[in-house]
């Protein structure tokens, strides 16, 4: 009869350390999924000291009143029977956009092996399986999640729940771990966790959305320009106008005297720049300049008009390799060797008032040379004791002097009709 009763008792005590430790993981799964850091007051209250609360397997787990109200009504006074069916605890994230994913599925079961231990070490073995627990709740991904949530991204809540749970919810490569297994005289407890890898949400139960036609079960025509279009944005990428006039601006927590003294020293190392840089000679002309310059050398030197043509070619070659010119601006240089001259070419200027004063600087320019041409031609034609020559040039110049008259004539009388007007 004693040892009857005996038996009772050491019965009635592990069902009783089987109820706290089912509520002790269920503590402990929650509250680590509530995103809240848990600190321990060992400060006396009010100064005076009191003894400590009693603590279940050598372990300050506080108690949530509402955690182990969803527990016991679970378990419904019946730990052995309610164990045996598994009880699960479903943790689950949902968005603020109504979307839901289940991360993780904690479950408790009670097998029927069993094993003739002590009611100490099986006390012991149960503070054993409480450590593990509470080990592995703080290294899967949703305590991570659970520590980052918010109110307008994602909160994460649980579900406390008997039978088996439905591990599809998981999706794929979804990973298992055995937490604790513990034999006891009224059966073998497991503890164990189920969770997600794939941390990605389908909306597939969402509602899609189309011009005039919904395809929920309640059926609300769309208007076609319900939905506005969003005004688009300026990408990061897309480059920004820089305006020089502004000044740059000095960042954050920049000693602004240190920054002039450094530019200041960086203008005095920079090199000076050259006066004019943007009349640069090109290559490609001072090199077609040579070649004019071999053609005129072949050219026959008894020619006198051939010997003319070479020396201007040669004149405006020493010239242009003498003075550097830009490409778009060739600005003339007074040298008394010069004969030929260049067009200017005024990039972006057809039609304007440079345009003009290039053309009438060109002229004027043509005019000058002409007039050389004719004062070497003349000299020559002097220096030359051929009388076939210099008869048919005084031929030219008598036969020329009618031209002239007229020409000096009509300006004359255009002189005076302007006078009297």
């Amino acid at each position: 009869m004693a040892a009857s009763n005996s038996e009772i008792q050491e019965r009635c005590r592990l069902y009783k350390f089987t109820k706290v430790l089912t509520l002790k993981v269920a503590q402990i799964v929650v509250q680590s999924r509530k995103g809240k850091k848990i600190s321990q007051d060992f400060k006396p209250q009010n100064g005076v000291d009191s003894t400590p609360p009693l603590q279940w397997f050598n372990l300050s787990i506080p108690d949530e009143p509402g955690v182990n109200e969803e527990t016991k009504r679970v378990l419904n006074g019946e730990v052995v029977d309610a164990l045996s069916k598994v009880l699960s605890i479903e943790i689950t994230l949902r968005t603020t956009d109504g979307d839901e994913m289940v991360l993780e599925l904690w479950t408790v079961k009670l097998t029927t092996a069993s094993e003739i231990c002590s009611p100490s070490t099986i006390y012991y073995r149960m503070g054993v399986m409480l450590k593990s627990t509470l080990t592995i709740s703080r290294i899967t991904p949703a305590y991570k999640l659970a520590r980052t949530q918010h109110k307008e991204t994602y909160k994460i809540s649980h579900r406390i729940f008997s039978g088996e749970p439905n591990f599809e919810k998981l999706g794929e490569n979804r990973r298992n771990i055995k937490i604790s297994e513990l034999r006891t005289p009224i059966g073998t407890i497991t503890i164990g966790v189920s969770y997600r890898t794939k941390m990605t949400i389908l909306p597939e139960d969402r509602p899609k959305f189309t011009y005039g036609i919904t395809t929920s079960g309640h059926d609300i025509m769309v208007k076609s320009d319900h939905f506005k279009d969003t005004p688009k944005k300026k990408r990061g990428y897309e480059k920004k106008e820089l305006d020089l006039s502004k000044p740059l601006t000095n960042a954050a927590f920049v000693d602004k005297v240190k920054m002039q003294e450094l530019q200041d020293s960086l203008c005095e190392q920079l090199p000076p720049e050259p006066p004019m840089t943007w009349l640069i000679a090109e290559r490609e002309q001072i090199d077609k300049k040579l070649q004019n310059l071999d053609i005129c050398k072949v050219a026959d030197a008894e020619d006198p008009t051939a010997k003319l043509l070479a020396d201007a070619a040669k004149t405006a070659t020493t010239s242009a390799s003498s003075y550097a010119a830009s490409k778009a601006i060739d600005i003339p240089r007074a040298n008394a060797g010069d004969q030929c001259k260049r067009i200017m070419e005024f990039p972006f200027a057809e039609g304007s008032p440079i345009a003009d004063l290039a053309n009438f600087y060109n002229e004027c320019l043509q005019a000058r040379a002409m007039t050389k041409e004719w004062k070497d031609f003349a000299d020559t034609a002097a220096i030359s004791t051929d009388s076939d020559t210099l008869s048919k040039q005084l031929k030219m110049f008598e036969d020329a002097v009618p031209e002239f008259d007229s020409m000096v004539a009509s300006m004359c009388n255009s002189a005076e009709g302007g006078s009297e007007n």
